[in-house]
């Protein structure tokens, strides 16, 4: 969230990432669990209502800062209200932590999630730094002095115009040698989330800063392998262009010292672009709220590091894994079911099998689904599930979970047999390929998809259903080749097989064999809670999916032919679905809510 107290255009974003590295000690943690919110040790909440020094429309009152539960969580929530109060049309909430909780250098963990940002909303998750001279006046700072960095903040005017709010998002610093004098270095034009992070999901952000760089992360719980959405050097003599007027500036002085931490809900102002509010959109419904459902410092007793707080009893009590069962199988996933239990308020899972480890958060006592993927079709896996908590306390105890992956079919599969090696020009796979048979009346629609890293030209269908005979086939998109046969006869067999022309020479597939009309049902082995009076419709569908069902707070995920993911969020008890980009097949959609789960198959023409 950036602050400008003074009349220099400064602008902010914030980003976030999470790590779940090695080596790293907590220091201090707020989960809200004891529900009052520690103004003793911890926090400072304000009253204020000067606009941020960014044009703001809000007022901040101690009022709309609260712990509530939700999702079976206690949070932190700041509220945005269009109310009147002290002239100004709104209210919101905002909390720092100066003079408290101040640190240099280490891991800080939030996990937040977001409301709707529509038009109006600036949410944020920010840091100054702790020399920061606050005037609720706005008349005289420090800033840029202090040095500020921002983690995450969404709602920008880019992403207003561009209509892209849900997964618009950045990350900055601000500095400069005099109040008012700023440098900025950011990431956050027209920068999206490949996902919402305005879901009804927590998403995690991390900061990871050294004595070398600041580095912004989101999700990589999640995603651990994801690169940093912001990066930057503050090595001494490390320049950057300066966003404001394109000079390079050195940006080592001001990060090299102890921050604060900062959230806030800001409505309108310079960052979103609205400065009237009968223009701001976002709350006409009813209020707004951010929820934080905790914040976590860590560090490793690196040189340098600093580390100011309340002294934090030593966390000792150890988790307990209570339960870890087999969800729904496809032929490259295994959903696994975790429920475990800890003071802190959240678990961390570690799932290994086959010589691969993989981890995931849950809030305590609340189950969790987490989805393996990359597996292979008809293939055995055994899973170990142990469980720790934030201060490494690990259970003693582990459970084994057992799957076997859905095997191939007529319909579909995926495979690595290849057809002509050992003659010239033709080449192994290496991850392999997929494939799809769908009837649609009288034709065959038939789709390959090369999974090797191989870049192909080319692709064509070779067909030994009467004699042989080759033709090109449509692409699709990326490495996806679709052709339909016209005309067949229903019950009659078809033999067909696809070479990818790649450098070098050519892959070809095993001859596969289809029977025409066959739709391969499918048991996705979904657990068989049936949730009743869903209605979805039209069945085939061609553009969108008309869904309908009694409970407002429901998940859908949706599956390809072959079990890959290919859409997963929630939605309300009337929701359209979209489609019409979705390729030819045979989908399967698990609908989950508090009555159970329902699995529907769904035919895409």
């Amino acid at each position: 969230m950036r602050f400008r107290p003074v009349p220099f255009l400064v602008v902010i974003i914030l980003i976030s990432q999470i790590s779940m590295a090695q080596n790293w000690v907590l220091r201090w943690q707020d989960n809200f669990e004891n529900g009052i919110l520690d103004q003793t040790n911890s926090w400072n909440v304000e009253n204020d209502g000067n606009g941020g020094g960014n044009s703001e429309l809000q007022y901040y009152i101690p009022g709309n800062v609260t712990i509530e539960s939700y999702q079976g969580l206690k949070c932190l929530v700041l509220s945005a209200k269009k109310e009147n109060y002290l002239n100004k049309n709104v209210t919101s909430g905002r909390l720092n932590s100066q003079g408290k909780i101040y640190f240099q250098y280490g891991k800080v963990e939030s996990r937040i999630k977001l409301p709707s940002t529509a038009n109006g909303l600036w949410p944020a998750f920010w840091f100054l730094g702790n020399d920061y001279l606050y005037d609720i006046n706005a008349v005289t700072s420090n800033w840029p002095v202090c040095g500020e960095i921002d983690v995450m903040e969404c709602g920008n005017s880019a992403g207003i115009a561009n209509n892209t709010q849900s997964t618009n998002m950045g990350g900055a610093l601000h500095w400069g040698p005099t109040p008012g004098n700023a440098n900025h270095s950011m990431d956050y034009t027209n920068v999206n989330a490949p996902y919402s992070i305005q879901d009804d999901e927590f998403h995690l952000y991390t900061l990871i800063w050294d004595a070398d760089s600041i580095k912004m992360y989101l999700d990589q719980d999640k995603y651990p392998k994801a690169k940093p959405y912001y990066k930057q050097s503050i090595q001494n003599g490390a320049t950057t262009p300066n966003a404001g007027g394109g000079n390079f500036n050195n940006i080592y002085d001001q990060f090299h010292k102890p921050f604060h931490i900062i959230y806030n809900l800001a409505i309108g102002g310079t960052y979103v672009g609205i400065y009237d509010i009968n223009k701001i959109t976002a709350l006409a419904n009813g209020p707004a709220k951010m929820y934080i459902d905790y914040i976590r410092i860590y560090q490793k007793g690196d040189a340098g590091e600093l580390f100011t707080g309340p002294s934090n009893a030593a966390d000792t009590q150890v988790p307990t894994l209570t339960t870890a069962t087999l969800g729904s199988v496809t032929k490259t996933t295994a959903e696994i079911l975790l429920n475990g239990t800890d003071n802190s308020g959240s678990v961390i899972y570690t799932v290994s099998y086959n010589g691969n480890t993989t981890s995931t958060e849950g809030a305590s006592g609340t189950s969790k689904s987490f989805l393996v993927t990359g597996l292979s079709a008809g293939t055995t896996y055994n899973f170990t599930v142990t469980v720790r908590d934030a201060s490494g306390n690990t259970a003693a105890e582990s459970l084994p979970v057992t799957a076997t992956t859905l095997a191939n079919n007529e319909c579909a599969g995926l495979s690595t047999e290849a057809s002509n090696i050992g003659q010239v020009g033709f080449l192994p796979f290496q991850t392999g390929y997929s494939y799809t048979f769908t009837t649609s009346g009288t034709d065959v629609i038939i789709t390959f998809e090369m999974l090797d890293s191989k870049e192909v030209a080319n692709a064509y269908l070779w067909n030994y259903t009467s004699g042989f005979s080759e033709n090109k086939i449509t692409n699709i998109n990326g490495k996806i080749y679709s052709y339909t046969l016209t005309k067949q006869t229903i019950g009659a067999k078809i033999k067909v097989a696809c070479k990818f022309e790649v450098q070098g020479g050519s892959c070809v597939t095993q001859q596969l064999t289809y029977t025409v009309g066959n739709t391969c049902t499918v048991n996705t082995a979904i657990k068989t809670d049936m949730i009743s009076n869903v209605s979805c419709y039209p069945n085939p569908v061609q553009n969108v999916l008309h869904l309908e069902l009694l409970e407002e707070n429901n998940r859908l995920s949706v599956f390809d032919m072959i079990g890959n993911r290919v859409f997963e969020d929630s939605i309300p008890g009337v929701f359209n679905f979209d489609m019409s980009a979705y390729k030819a097949g045979f989908y399967f959609l698990k609908i989950q809510n508090t009555k159970g789960i329902r699995n529907i198959k769904v035919v895409k023409v």
